[in-house]
């Protein structure tokens, strides 16, 4: 079994990944539990996803991609 820490972002991470448009909240609660480089790429590869799959992409989520990027 995964550790509490990795279990929750996996769990929340899948919540970002099913909505097109998450809560600015959901995503601060990943956010903020963020502890490792591979998590960081999961996360940016899911707000990817998001924004590659729609026409017009959500700036909140353009810029937290631009954030976590650099």
């Amino acid at each position: 079994m995964a550790a509490p820490q990795q279990r929750y972002f996996d769990t929340v991470l899948e919540y970002v990944r099913a909505d097109q448009y998450p809560s600015g909240q959901l995503m601060d609660r990943l956010e903020a539990t963020l502890s490792t480089p591979e998590q960081i790429d999961q996360y940016l590869d899911v707000l990817f996803e998001n924004v590659e799959s729609c026409r017009y992409p959500s700036k909140q989520t353009l810029d937290r991609i631009a954030r976590l990027a650099y």
